[in-house]
C-alpha cells in the first residue's frame, strides 16, 4: 500500500512540473493498520514534495502556508486551500480535494510538516525582505516577464446604470505584474520612468550609456505609441508576429522617441496585424482591449464587486498602492496580494500605476461596448487607461472605473501591462516564450 500511495504521489507531482492538468488520477486508498514508522514517514515527505511542487507553481503562497502551520500548531490537519478560494477556482477546487482526500486516508506526521512549513515560511519571508530592501544585484531577485493564462468565458461589464454583457471567446495570457524599469530597460535601452531615485535605485550600463532604475517599479511616464512599439520588440524577441503596424504613422521622430517612452505621432492610423484587422486574432503582444483589462480586475468575472476582492474599501491597502498608502511614487510590484485565476497570481492590477489598455475612448461616447470580443470605438482621439494608480482615490480604483488620457500623454502613474491571445485558430504554431523569461 505504501509503494501505491507513494507511485500516486509521485504521479501527481510529475503533472505539476510538466504542466498538465492538475488532479489525482484516483483518490488515495484507505491506509491499512500496518502502515507505521517509515511508510508514515514516506507518506509525510511525498506530500511535503507535493506541496514544495504547488509553492513553485504559485498556486499556493503565504496565506496557505500560514493556514498549514496554525492548524498543526493546534495538532490538526487544515487544508492550505481554503473553501473560499476553491469556490471561485476550479483548478484549486480539484488540490483542495486531493488534498482532502490525502489528509483523511494517509497516515502522515505532523512534527515533520510542522517543522518543513515554518523553515519554508521563514525562507519565503527572507526572499521577500531581500526584495523589499536589500535589492542584491542579481537577475534573480528582480521581477521576470512572466505570462499566466486567463480563461475564457462571460462577465457583465460596467457599473449602475452602465452594464453591457461581453463575451470573451478566445483564453488568453496577460502579464503577471506591470511592466518594470528593469524590464522596460532590457527591450528599450532606457528608462523613462520619472521615479528613478529612491532606496532602491541601482545604475546599470546598457550600449556603453550608464541607465538608473528602481528595477522593480513599474516604468510609467510613457506615451501609448511608445507602449505599442515596446509590445511589437518583445513580440520580435520571441519569434512573434508584431501587432501593431506602424508603416504608415509618421512620427514626431527628431524630438520624440520610443525608448525614452515620449513618442508622438504626428499624422496616420496604426494598423493591427490580423485578419480584418481583429485584435483579438492577432499572434504577438499587445496591449489588452478594455473589455480585457475589466475582465481581469472582475477575476475572470468571477468578482461581482466594486473590486476584484470584494466590496470593502478596508481590504484595499493589502492589494494596492494608492495615494494613502504609496508615499507619493509607485512601489515594488508583487508586494501586495495578488489576484488569484486559475491557481496563477496577478499582482498590481488595482493600483500603483494605470495601465493603458488598446481601445480608443470618446469622451463624448460613455456608452460601453458589449458583446462577443468587443473591438472597442472605432474613432476617438483619446485611449482607454485602467485600474488606478500610486495617485488614485479608493473610489477611483473600482474594477468598472474607466478613465482616459490622448496617445501622446505621458503622466508618471501610466504604466502597462501587455496581453496575448490563445489558442487562435489563424494562428501560426509559434511556442509561447517561457515562463519567467528575462
Amino acid at each position: 500500500m505504501g509503494n501505491k500511495l507513494g507511485q500516486l504521489l509521485f504521479f501527481v507531482i510529475l503533472v505539476l512540473v510538466t504542466g498538465a492538468p492538475l488532479a489525482f488520477a484516483v483518490p488515495p486508498g484507505k491506509c491499512s493498520d500496518a502502515l507505521l514508522g517509515q511508510d508514515r514517514v514516506d507518506h509525510t515527505f511525498h506530500l511535503i514534495a507535493y506541496l514544495e511542487q504547488m509553492l513553485e507553481r504559485r498556486m499556493i503562497g503565504d496565506r496557505e502556508l500560514v493556514r498549514l502551520i496554525e492548524g498543526l500548531k493546534k495538532d490538526q490537519w487544515i487544508n492550505p486551500i481554503s473553501k473560499e478560494q476553491a469556490k471561485v477556482d476550479s483548478a484549486l477546487q480539484i488540490q483542495r480535494e486531493a488534498i482532502e482526500e490525502y489528509f483523511e486516508n494517509t497516515e502522515l506526521d505532523k512534527t515533520i510538516t510542522l517543522e518543513w512549513a515554518e523553515k519554508t515560511h521563514k525562507e519565503k519571508a527572507r526572499v521577500h525582505v531581500k526584495r523589499d530592501e536589500a535589492r542584491i544585484d542579481t537577475t534573480d531577485i528582480y521581477q521576470k516577464i512572466e505570462f499566466h493564462s486567463v480563461p475564457h468565458g462571460s462577465f457583465l461589464m460596467g457599473e449602475n446604470s452602465y452594464k453591457v454583457k461581453v463575451k470573451l471567446t478566445h483564453p488568453f495570457e496577460a502579464m503577471s505584474t506591470p511592466v518594470t524599469q528593469k524590464q522596460w530597460v532590457e527591450i528599450m535601452g532606457e528608462n523613462p520612468s520619472h521615479f528613478v531615485k529612491g532606496e532602491r535605485t541601482i545604475t546599470v550600463v546598457v550600449n556603453g550609456k550608464s541607465v538608473s532604475m528602481q528595477p522593480d517599479n513599474p516604468v510609467e511616464n510613457i506615451t501609448w505609441w511608445s507602449a505599442v512599439v515596446f509590445a511589437n520588440r518583445l513580440s520580435v524577441k520571441h519569434g512573434l508576429r508584431p501587432v501593431y503596424d506602424l508603416s504608415e504613422v509618421q512620427f514626431s521622430e527628431q524630438t520624440t522617441r520610443a525608448e525614452s517612452g515620449t513618442l508622438e505621432a504626428v499624422s496616420g492610423e496604426v494598423k493591427i496585424n490580423a485578419p480584418n484587422g481583429d485584435i483579438y486574432l492577432a499572434e504577438g503582444y499587445r496591449l489588452p482591449t478594455e473589455a480585457e483589462q475589466e475582465y481581469l480586475l472582475r477575476a475572470a468575472g468571477k468578482a461581482k464587486g466594486k473590486y476584484s476582492f470584494g466590496d470593502e474599501e478596508k481590504d484595499l491597502k493589502d492589494h494596492a498602492w494608492y495615494r494613502e498608502n504609496a508615499k507619493e511614487s509607485t512601489q515594488p510590484v508583487a508586494l501586495k496580494k495578488p489576484l488569484i485565476i486559475e491557481g496563477k497570481e496577478f499582482f498590481d492590477l488595482h493600483g500603483n500605476v494605470y495601465e493603458w489598455g488598446n481601445d480608443r475612448y470618446a469622451v463624448d461616447n460613455l456608452k460601453l461596448i458589449g458583446g462577443e470580443n468587443p473591438p472597442g470605438l472605432k474613432s476617438g482621439s483619446a485611449r482607454v487607461v485602467r485600474g488606478g494608480g500610486w495617485i488614485s482615490l479608493k473610489q477611483d480604483l473600482r474594477s468598472a472605473l474607466r478613465s482616459t488620457y490622448t496617445p501622446s500623454s505621458r503622466s508618471n502613474s501610466i504604466g502597462l501591462r501587455l496581453a496575448r491571445t490563445l489558442c487562435l485558430e489563424n494562428q501560426n504554431k509559434k511556442s509561447t516564450p517561457k515562463r519567467g523569461t528575462k
